[in-house]
């Protein structure tokens, strides 16, 4: 498996835990404050890097578009994640965000009339059964109720948010390189993120966090700044519908996690999502075609 698909599947193990630790943290933070906190701590891990970059700086005419995609990558779709956590449980926001792949090939063949290859698609479909198996459940068991009905509106809207975002990031990315595109995105971000901090009513003031809250808002924000570094690394050069496939790693690291520190049983469901996974990820990186958006 070559680098750009190690990046990808690095950033889908990044965002399945920091979907988890954003459930622990999100109450007692807010939803606005917290995505704030993990784009500005991005921002100082990436703006070091951004500055020795000898890749050409980005024009007046393209600061604009690419601004505009960082408030929905890194603002919007962050705010509607911390949203939608807040209002029901990560697993149900996991199965809809793991639709992102074939959301993402929509807006491409929408926008650019892309294509993709057959083995991709069904490795796509894969990743996305397995994600369905092992929080389907959750997601449909008993009626939903109204805060739940929210979250996952919250969960939907990230999702078409990222799709769109991955869809228009790919000629930024080749003109301008990685770490110019993600700093100037990520600072941007910072716009929406903040009004939404100053505005919100939750989460408690900051001298009454706790210790584990500001460890885990910080870890939250240093990996982000990796994650996102890895994710537009990974979308400069792969077609964007096989970048988010990867994205179905994020619930199953939600669940692993929970495994392994909160005493989770490995049930039979959990298995076989697993082995969906692992089949689609190995037909992704065996594929021998993969196209990239005009």
């Amino acid at each position: 498996m070559n680098l750009t698909l190690w990046a990808a599947v690095a950033t889908g193990l990044q965002v399945g835990a920091a979907m988890v630790a954003s459930e622990a943290v999100v109450a007692e933070v807010g939803a606005g404050r917290l995505g704030f906190l993990r784009y500005a701590i991005g921002l100082i891990v990436l703006l070091p890097f951004a500055l020795r970059s000898p890749t050409e700086r980005i024009s007046r005419r393209d600061l604009l578009p690419v601004a505009l995609i960082g408030m929905g990558q890194f603002g919007l779709l962050i705010a509607f994640l911390n949203l939608a956590v807040l209002n029901t449980s990560s697993a149900q926001v996991s199965l809809v965000f793991a639709t992102l792949p074939l959301m993402t090939i929509a807006v491409g063949w929408l926008v650019f009339r892309s294509r993709i290859g057959k083995r991709d698609f069904a490795a796509i479909i894969l990743t996305i059964a397995g994600v369905a198996v092992l929080v389907g459940s959750d997601a449909l068991a008993g009626a939903i109720t109204n805060p739940e009905l929210t979250g996952l509106i919250f969960a939907a809207l990230a999702t078409l948010t990222g799709a769109v975002c991955s869809t228009f990031y790919g000629p930024y990315l080749k003109r301008y390189g990685v770490l110019n595109v993600s700093v100037v995105a990520m600072a941007a971000s910072l716009i929406p993120l903040g009004v939404m901090a100053s505005l919100e009513g939750g989460g408690k003031p900051a001298q009454d966090w706790s210790v584990q809250t500001l460890t885990l808002v910080g870890l939250i924000g240093l990996s982000s700044g990796i994650g996102y570094l890895l994710w537009l690394f990974a979308l400069k050069h792969a077609a964007a519908g096989i970048v988010t496939g990867f994205l179905s790693l994020s619930p199953m690291t939600a669940v692993l996690l929970s495994i392994l520190f909160l005493n989770t049983t490995a049930t039979a469901s959990l298995i076989l999502a697993l082995t969906l996974v692992i089949g689609g990820l190995a037909i992704t990186a065996t594929s021998t075609k993969q196209t990239h958006p005009a």
